[in-house]
Protein backbone atom coordinates (compact mmCIF):
# COMPACT_ATOMS: atom_id res chain seq x y z
CA UNK A 1 0.00 0.00 0.00
CA UNK A 2 2.60 1.90 0.81
CA UNK A 3 2.87 2.74 -3.31
CA UNK A 4 -0.79 3.72 -3.26
CA UNK A 5 0.23 7.23 -3.70
CA UNK A 6 3.28 9.13 -2.37
CA UNK A 7 1.63 12.61 -2.57
CA UNK A 8 -1.68 14.03 -2.36
CA UNK A 9 -2.28 17.44 -2.73
CA UNK A 10 -4.77 19.45 -3.79
CA UNK A 11 -4.88 23.37 -3.10
CA UNK A 12 -5.54 26.74 -4.66
CA UNK A 13 -2.96 27.76 -7.23
CA UNK A 14 -5.37 29.52 -9.89
CA UNK A 15 -5.32 33.08 -8.97
CA UNK A 16 -7.73 35.83 -9.36
CA UNK A 17 -7.65 38.29 -11.81
CA UNK A 18 -5.72 41.50 -10.55
CA UNK A 19 -3.37 43.44 -12.19
CA UNK A 20 -1.87 45.58 -9.89
CA UNK A 21 -1.34 43.92 -6.64
CA UNK A 22 0.77 41.20 -5.78
CA UNK A 23 -1.72 38.06 -5.02
CA UNK A 24 -2.59 36.82 -1.90
CA UNK A 25 -2.52 33.28 -1.18
CA UNK A 26 -5.13 33.24 0.77
CA UNK A 27 -7.54 33.39 -2.28
CA UNK A 28 -5.87 30.91 -4.45
CA UNK A 29 -6.82 27.61 -5.43
CA UNK A 30 -3.89 25.73 -6.71
CA UNK A 31 -3.41 21.92 -6.79
CA UNK A 32 -1.09 19.30 -7.31
CA UNK A 33 -0.76 15.47 -8.36
CA UNK A 34 0.90 12.62 -8.04
CA UNK A 35 1.14 9.77 -9.77
CA UNK A 36 2.91 6.64 -11.09
CA UNK A 37 3.77 6.70 -14.20
CA UNK A 38 1.75 4.06 -16.30
CA UNK A 39 3.84 3.02 -18.77
CA UNK A 40 6.86 2.27 -15.79
CA UNK A 41 6.10 0.72 -12.07
CA UNK A 42 8.78 2.17 -10.54
CA UNK A 43 8.72 5.97 -11.56
CA UNK A 44 6.46 8.91 -10.67
CA UNK A 45 5.60 12.15 -11.73
CA UNK A 46 3.97 15.34 -10.68
CA UNK A 47 1.44 17.43 -12.26
CA UNK A 48 1.34 21.45 -10.73
CA UNK A 49 -2.70 22.35 -12.16
CA UNK A 50 -0.96 26.58 -12.42
CA UNK A 51 -0.08 27.74 -15.79
CA UNK A 52 2.65 29.66 -14.57
CA UNK A 53 4.22 26.59 -12.78
CA UNK A 54 5.43 25.41 -15.94
CA UNK A 55 6.60 28.52 -17.07
CA UNK A 56 8.66 29.02 -13.79
CA UNK A 57 10.77 25.64 -14.48
CA UNK A 58 11.54 26.32 -17.70
CA UNK A 59 12.51 30.23 -17.08
CA UNK A 60 13.21 31.24 -13.24
CA UNK A 61 14.23 27.73 -11.99
CA UNK A 62 17.76 26.49 -11.29
CA UNK A 63 18.71 24.01 -14.04
CA UNK A 64 18.58 20.29 -13.00
CA UNK A 65 22.90 19.88 -13.78
CA UNK A 66 22.46 22.01 -9.90
CA UNK A 67 21.21 19.51 -8.26
CA UNK A 68 21.70 16.17 -6.91
CA UNK A 69 18.75 13.73 -6.50
CA UNK A 70 19.74 12.99 -2.79
CA UNK A 71 20.51 16.92 -2.17
CA UNK A 72 16.93 17.02 -3.40
CA UNK A 73 15.62 14.21 -1.80
CA UNK A 74 17.35 15.90 1.76
CA UNK A 75 15.75 19.14 0.93
CA UNK A 76 12.11 18.11 0.08
CA UNK A 77 11.97 15.76 3.27
CA UNK A 78 12.65 19.07 5.37
CA UNK A 79 10.09 21.29 3.49
CA UNK A 80 7.92 18.57 3.27
CA UNK A 81 7.72 18.64 7.53
CA UNK A 82 7.63 22.56 7.32
CA UNK A 83 4.04 22.10 5.05
CA UNK A 84 2.73 19.85 6.89
CA UNK A 85 3.52 21.76 10.20
CA UNK A 86 1.79 24.52 8.88
CA UNK A 87 -1.03 22.56 7.49
CA UNK A 88 -1.83 20.98 10.68
CA UNK A 89 -0.84 24.17 12.86
CA UNK A 90 -3.52 25.89 10.85
CA UNK A 91 -1.60 28.71 9.84
CA UNK A 92 -3.24 30.00 6.02
CA UNK A 93 -5.52 26.91 5.85
CA UNK A 94 -6.62 28.65 2.05
CA UNK A 95 -3.21 28.40 1.14
CA UNK A 96 -2.13 24.73 3.37
CA UNK A 97 -5.36 22.99 2.50
CA UNK A 98 -3.91 19.57 2.16
CA UNK A 99 -0.76 17.55 4.09
CA UNK A 100 2.09 16.34 2.03
CA UNK A 101 1.89 12.44 2.01
CA UNK A 102 6.09 11.80 1.53
CA UNK A 103 7.48 8.74 2.10
CA UNK A 104 11.40 9.30 2.86
CA UNK A 105 12.05 5.75 2.01
CA UNK A 106 10.51 5.47 -1.25
CA UNK A 107 12.73 6.05 -4.59
CA UNK A 108 10.61 8.79 -6.36
CA UNK A 109 13.64 9.37 -9.10
CA UNK A 110 15.28 12.60 -9.80
CA UNK A 111 12.55 14.34 -11.90
CA UNK A 112 10.10 13.84 -9.35
CA UNK A 113 12.08 15.15 -6.68
CA UNK A 114 13.59 18.11 -8.87
CA UNK A 115 10.03 19.05 -9.87
CA UNK A 116 8.64 18.56 -5.99
CA UNK A 117 11.37 21.29 -4.85
CA UNK A 118 10.69 23.64 -8.07
CA UNK A 119 6.91 23.65 -6.36
CA UNK A 120 8.13 25.22 -2.91
CA UNK A 121 10.52 26.90 -5.03
CA UNK A 122 7.64 28.60 -7.03
CA UNK A 123 4.87 28.74 -3.90
CA UNK A 124 8.03 31.51 -2.63
CA UNK A 125 8.40 33.17 -6.15
CA UNK A 126 5.03 33.63 -7.03
CA UNK A 127 3.17 33.67 -3.55
CA UNK A 128 6.04 35.13 -1.42
CA UNK A 129 5.82 31.87 0.94
CA UNK A 130 9.05 31.42 3.07
CA UNK A 131 10.52 27.63 3.39
CA UNK A 132 13.40 27.61 5.50
CA UNK A 133 14.58 24.31 3.07
CA UNK A 134 14.98 26.40 0.27
CA UNK A 135 18.49 27.00 -1.09
CA UNK A 136 19.52 31.02 -0.69
CA UNK A 137 19.81 31.08 -4.42
CA UNK A 138 16.12 30.04 -4.97
CA UNK A 139 14.23 32.33 -2.10
CA UNK A 140 12.90 35.58 -3.02
CA UNK A 141 13.36 39.16 -0.64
Amino acid sequence: MKNLIAILIISGFIWSCSTTSKPSPENQNHSLSTQKKTDSADEWEITVFDTEYETFVTTKAQPKSMFTESSLKSRNQILVIEWNSRFYSGINPNFYEVAINYDQKENYGFDFEYRLYQFFAYCNWKYGIQFNGLRGVDKTK
